[in-house]
């Protein structure tokens, strides 16, 4: 079970609910995904290391072996390609749900669209691939209401991307294909695949965000 981290409460009745699946930059060096294959249960907290310096952190996590039960407590100095501190610096409510093949399946809570796509915009700053998997806006009590995304901006090229990236299993959890096998079923190169994936996801965000409704 993933523990949520905190900045700040929220309304959960009025939230956006954003599911992620995020590969920190390499040169994030991060903790988490170094500790082993992959894991369903993980918490994390940021530390001040230097109450005069809010830039002066260190990440300390707690990560269970899914095969043995164990847990690992871990401790690293953040880098400027951490995705944590992003995070942390937007009023939002985070959980790692699980990680695999150095990438995790984050779930973010948000007070408002301008906070989502802010928190987006900063995380691809780091270097790290974001890729939106699911967006729902919680409406009165636990009921999620649907929301209709326009998405008349696709471009051809992009919608068959996105087609065989799901009939390949490529936002299936675990993942069943990646970059290089679409590439292969494209026809072009993974950098192409990867901004024709990446381009649907933005027009997606922008099309919720549109909606005068939130």
């Amino acid at each position: 079970m993933a523990v949520s981290g905190t900045n700040g409460a929220l309304d959960e009745s009025s939230s956006l609910r954003a599911e992620f699946t995020i590969e920190p930059h390499p040169a994030a060096n991060c903790s988490i995904l170094e500790s082993g294959p992959r894991s369903d249960d993980v918490t994390r907290n940021l530390v001040p290391t230097d109450e005069t310096r809010e830039t002066d952190v260190e990440c300390r996590s707690a990560v269970t072996d899914p095969e043995t039960g164990g847990q690992q407590y871990l401790v690293n100095d953040v880098s400027g390609r951490c995705i944590c501190p992003i995070f942390h610096a937007h009023e939002c409510t985070t959980s790692i749900e699980r990680y695999e093949a150095g990438a995790m399946d984050i779930v973010v809570m948000t007070p408002s669209n301008d906070v989502l796509t802010s928190l987006v915009e900063e995380l691809r700053e780091t270097g790290a691939t974001v890729q939106l998997r699911r967006i729902s806006h919680a409406g009165g009590g636990n009921a999620e209401s649907s929301l209709e995304i326009d998405v008349d901006g696709v471009t051809d090229k992009q919608r068959e991307a996105v087609c065989v990236a799901v009939e390949a299993g490529y936002f299936e959890t675990p993942r069943e294909a990646n970059l290089d096998e679409l590439a292969d079923r494209l026809g072009v190169s993974p950098s192409a695949v990867s901004q024709r994936l990446s381009a649907v996801q933005s027009k997606l965000v922008t099309s919720l965000f549109e909606q005068q409704s939130l």
